[in-house]
């Protein structure tokens, strides 16, 4: 029998209880499009999350809508590692979501955000396209026309901070300004004054981020303890402005804004002893550098992995933003025929960022890091910037660092139990099986969405993805796809191109043209194709998989479902794919002795499926059905239920469990759910 332990499993109370919203007053429009609207709104209930499937009425700030509906608060992520966004919304002081497909504006109320956006509108309106783009994500922190295609770049490259309006911004434009009034002749004083109300001014209309109000705010207090003379340090002035914002906003410190900007700027000022003798040619490459190290352990606790060549990317393209595209995109704000010319120079930019983004991509996938292991590689960063300032010459800060490298390297290797993970990808079926140490991981199905339109739509970056990561998995040794349903195959493509997988294996006389998408991919990728038959087994790492389906061609795409068993850790596992009864018969025709720990429901808990026969004979300890919530098929079915409330067999069902891990530690087996 299957140990649970309950104390491991992590449980998410759900509360029933509902609050009715009439109507909501929008403080911040997070995003804009012609899909949808994002908006931070304030009820009598609290701040809530509203998202409006409609691209009308276009929502400002200070706008008063209908909201009419019932609301609960938001659970916990049921997929390890994924973003959590109840904690995001409880970072923002929000308590939960609002979705509407349609409103009406019944109020207006002056807000000082709705500037930002008429200033976004003025822009669209004067100026072409690509330089509105910019100017809207650099100076007023808009970023609703950037391509996807060209946000990711930026991602990957590591360079999206260019996009949180920040120091880098504050810096260039209090320098321009500063500049621009001494040349006309501007006294210090009014200089200063002028300096300081236009900072103000920029911290409104840019929204008021973290990171954009720490780099006005210290740039404030540098102007007033220059002109007073307080003989305030840099350190004392960053401390000062984090004070005030800590006591202002004390929720703001969860916000990974306001932890990088604040965490990053305090690092640079504590290397100055460093930086300052050195001359202009080496900070060039030391600022980033240590900047990236600097980074490092928050970047990998919320990432799970780094670009190795972010440092190259940071070095070349932020010295062409600082110094050609924003004095550009600045001269274009007063001279507005100069917009020709950026717009050339802003498109063979975004072409750069793509190629880029393509071949400056070399991830090092670390895992999860507990806060103690964060906390271990900052003293160890720190310890070597200790050496450095002491005896730069000593090579005692090249030794600390290598060896954080090599405890990341075997923190994520140091994994020593086995795992089949049931993963929540809605109605669909993923399911992920580990070996100690990694020495072997194999992936089979990968889910994915369908709407009621039939519109396919990627949940890989919300499941597969960010448990892959966050577990320190780096390549699929096998990934195995059941047969050719969306469900089941419908990630499997973004899970090739962003893994690197040595095995497909596919059921052999699948005719569905997706799968044949996902074979001719794997070819182009240079991945090994295996197409199993009756009694075929593969070894990898403590693994056995013993393939069970027919070798006969089947009637529909169901029956050929790739059918094994899993032993690993003394556990075995069915998976079953969607086969129906009649296939099911033949598998006990051909292997009457089968017995097994775990069954993995056929066709989600069809009725189709699993029938009273085949789990009689089976006598699995518990069951296991991967179904959406509220799904339009009723999975799992009564029939299904009834048959295991006969047996007596227990049921855990990802639509009310969430993920399902069985971890075997210890001579156990745990079972955990994320709920």
């Amino acid at each position: 029998m299957i140990y649970i332990d309950v104390a491991l499993t992590s449980v998410q109370v759900k509360s029933d209880d509902l609050i009715y919203i009439d109507k909501a007053k929008v403080i911040e429009v997070k995003k804009q499009n012609e899909e949808k609207q994002i908006a931070k709104v304030q009820t009598e209930a609290g701040l809530y999350y509203l998202t409006l499937t409609n691209s009308t009425p276009r929502l400002m700030p200070g706008d008063w809508i209908d909201v009419n509906t019932e609301v609960s608060e938001i659970t916990n992520p049921t997929v390890p590692h994924a973003f959590n966004f109840k904690q995001y919304l409880q970072s923002n002081g929000m308590k939960g979501t609002i979705y509407l497909s349609s409103t009406r504006v019944i109020d207006q109320e002056w807000s000082v955000r709705a500037y930002q956006f008429e200033l976004v509108n003025w822009i669209k309106e004067h100026y072409p396209p690509l330089t509105a783009t910019y100017l809207q994500s650099w100076f007023l922190g808009v970023r609703n026309d950037l391509s996807e295609e060209v946000s990711d770049s930026y991602a990957t490259l590591g360079i999206i901070h260019l996009f949180a309006v920040s120091g880098l911004h504050v810096g260039l434009l209090v320098g321009i300004v500063s500049y621009v009034l001494k040349r006309l002749g501007v006294i210090q004083e009014l200089a200063d004054l002028m300096v300081v109300m236009l900072l103000f001014c920029f911290m409104m209309i840019s929204g008021a981020s973290p990171s954009i109000v720490r780099a006005a705010s210290m740039a404030i207090l540098a102007k007033v303890n220059s002109r007073f003379k307080w003989n305030l340090s840099s350190l004392d002035i960053f401390s000062i402005v984090f004070l005030i914002n800590f006591i202002a906003f004390p929720l703001q410190v969860y916000q990974i804004g306001f932890i990088y900007s604040y965490w990053l700027t305090f690092c640079l000022i504590i290397c100055q002893s460093v930086i300052k003798p050195l001359s202009p040619k080496v900070t060039f490459f030391i600022i980033p550098f240590l900047a990236q190290l600097a980074i490092l352990p928050i970047q990998i606790s919320q990432d799970y992995s780094i670009n190795l060549l972010s440092y190259v990317s940071n070095l070349v393209l932020i010295p062409v933003v600082t110094t050609l595209l924003i004095p550009c995109l600045l001269i274009t704000l007063v001279i507005p025929p100069f917009s020709l010319i950026t717009e050339k120079i802003l498109s063979v930019f975004e072409q750069v960022i793509l190629v880029a983004g393509k071949y400056l991509d070399l991830r090092w996938v670390i895992g999860s890091l507990n806060l103690s292991m964060v906390i271990l590689m900052i003293l160890l960063l720190f310890l070597a910037g200790w050496f450095v300032e002491k005896n730069s010459q000593s090579k005692k800060w090249m030794i600390v660092l290598v060896s954080t490298f090599v405890l990341l390297e075997i923190v994520r290797s140091a994994q020593p139990t086995s795992k089949v993970t049931f993963l929540d990808v809605g109605q669909g079926d993923s399911t992920i099986i580990q070996s100690p140490y990694q020495r072997c991981t194999i992936v089979v199905d990968t889910g994915g969405k369908v709407s009621f339109t039939g519109e396919v739509t990627s949940i890989f970056n919300q499941t597969l993805e960010p448990y892959l990561l966050g577990e320190g998995i780096r390549a699929i040794d096998y990934l195995i796809l059941s047969h050719g349903d969306v469900d089941h195959i419908g990630e499997a493509t973004s899970l090739m191109e962003t893994f690197n997988v040595k095995h497909l294996v596919v059921p052999k006389y699948s005719e569905s043209e997706r799968l044949k998408d996902v074979i001719k991919l794997a070819k182009q990728l240079n991945v090994n194709i295996l197409t199993p038959k009756t009694n075929d087994t593969l070894t990898c790492g403590n693994q056995t998989l013993t393939f069970l389906q027919p070798d006969e061609k089947q009637a529909n795409e169901n029956d050929q479902s790739l059918v094994l068993t899993v032993d690993i850790s003394d556990l075995t596992v069915l998976l079953t794919g969607d086969i129906s009864t009649e296939v099911e018969t033949d598998i006990l025709s051909q292997y009457p002795g089968l017995k097994l720990d775990v069954y993995k429901a056929a066709h989600h808990g069809s009725k189709t499926s699993n029938s009273l026969f085949f789990l009689e004979q089976l006598a699995p300890s518990i069951s296991v059905v991967s179904s959406g919530k509220n799904n339009r098929y009723g999975h799992p079915s009564q029939e299904f239920l009834s048959t295991l409330s006969t047996l007596n067999i227990p049921l855990l069902n990802t639509q009310v469990d969430g993920t399902i891990q069985f971890e075997m530690k210890r001579g156990k087996t745990l079972v955990h759910r994320f709920h």
